[in-house]
């Protein structure tokens, strides 16, 4: 019989209500069920380590969706450079969907979010991308290194 460590851990839980987010991935999908393509972003609650997935379908609402999101993240309209969105902190109200799960309801605009309790611990920051215009004219040699 193998020699098993095992010390209790448990995730911090939440509860449904309004919370600082932060975004730690965005990337561009294709809906299953509709076949529009959309924006999925995974974002973290304030004081936690879950992260939940909410989803901009590319369909009727999506201008609507995108604007709330730019609002409350304090990112510029029209930027769809997703890479420079990691770390960018907005806010939400957090529901339970029907299968017990905190899902995103909606977002918040940044004016009301400053009465949110501040954000705890190391405050994230905005990714930037690099320009990689000097790479442009990088010959290609056709020959393998190794």
């Amino acid at each position: 019989m193998a020699d098993w460590k095992y010390v209790r851990e448990e995730r911090t839980k939440i509860t449904e209500g309004d919370y600082r987010l932060s975004i730690v991935d965005a990337q561009e999908a294709v809906s299953q069920s509709s076949g529009n393509r959309m924006i999925v972003l995974t974002v973290q609650p304030n004081g936690s380590d879950i992260k939940i997935h909410y989803y901009i379908v590319y369909n009727e609402y999506f201008n609507r969706n995108m604007t709330q999101f730019y609002d409350s993240f304090n990112i510029e309209g029209g930027d769809f450079n997703l890479l420079t969105w990691v770390g960018a902190v907005g806010a939400g109200r957090l529901k339970l969907d029907d299968q017990g799960y905190l899902k995103v309801a909606w977002f918040i605009n940044k004016d009301k979010a400053q009465k949110l309790p501040e954000w705890v611990g190391e405050m994230p920051e905005r990714q930037t991308v690099t320009d990689l215009d000097g790479f442009k004219d990088v010959s290609d040699d056709d020959e393998n290194p190794f």
